[in-house]
């Protein structure tokens, strides 16, 4: 998901050699991703209130506008016929964390939380500031365009058909070794900020934790897999953030 990809004739959707089961096609996950919309939109409403839209304001209208148009890209993209299945597969590192995907699943599900606490709770109003909110809707906007350029490559990447693995070094690969985890990373920050959330920040800690024991796991995987190779390519790139991290 966020780590150099190597291509092969059975290659699962982190970008790893299959080993057992291979991972859904994107577009199975479409109806849990149009789910999530609706069902965040339902937290957001005052149900019963003389203004029940009031909290589908700028801030969380525009941020589930953003959350829409990728899976409105993926209904577009689904019904053309020259779009190869195995392209739209989901880029989840199970073979280098087994059953990390459903931790993952849990931690999105948690986000309801946040809507609600927006919607009705108001936990923090303290952190209720414009300001920082249309950062945070910023900040999910720049993940997001992160998070399509890491796509493109890794869907150039997939069009392949090589039985030896490689790295792909190019595009944000260039710079750090896990583009697609460093976007999620800063979209949680994003979510906080956006909808002034205390929930929203706790869960910032789950979501690290998370995010870099995969990215460790995954690390110790390539290793086995392209041995010098990704030691050569470690001592060039950042994992997460350049000259830091």
């Amino acid at each position: 998901m966020a780590h150099p990809r190597m291509t092969t004739n059975s290659t699962n959707a982190e970008g790893h050699q299959a080993s057992g089961s291979e991972p859904r096609p994107a577009a199975s996950w479409l109806p849990f991703k149009i789910g999530y919309l609706v069902a965040a939109l339902v937290c957001l409403i005052r149900w019963g209130t003389p203004s029940p839209w009031l909290r589908v304001d700028v801030f969380s209208g525009g941020y589930l506008l953003m959350r829409g148009l990728p899976v409105l890209r993926s209904i577009l993209r689904r019904a053309g016929a020259s779009v190869a299945v195995a392209r739209r597969r989901e880029r989840w590192g199970s073979n280098a964390a087994p059953g990390w995907v459903g931790w993952a699943l849990i931690l999105m599900l948690a986000d309801f939380a946040v809507y609600l606490e927006y919607g009705h709770w108001h936990l923090a109003p303290e952190l209720k500031r414009p300001t920082a909110q249309a950062f945070g809707l910023l900040l999910h906007v720049a993940a997001a365009l992160w998070k399509r350029w890491t796509d493109k490559y890794l869907e150039a990447a997939f069009v392949e058909d090589s039985s030896r693995p490689t790295l792909t070094q190019s595009g944000p690969f260039r710079y750090i070794r896990h583009p697609y985890y460093a976007g999620a990373l800063v979209e949680r920050l994003a979510v906080a900020l956006t909808f002034a959330s205390l929930v929203g920040w706790l869960l910032v800690i789950p979501w690290t934790v998370l995010l870099l024991r995969q990215v460790l796991l995954e690390e110790s995987h390539l290793r086995r897999l392209f041995g010098r190779e990704y030691e050569l390519y470690t001592q060039q790139t950042a994992r997460l953030l350049p000259g830091v991290f």
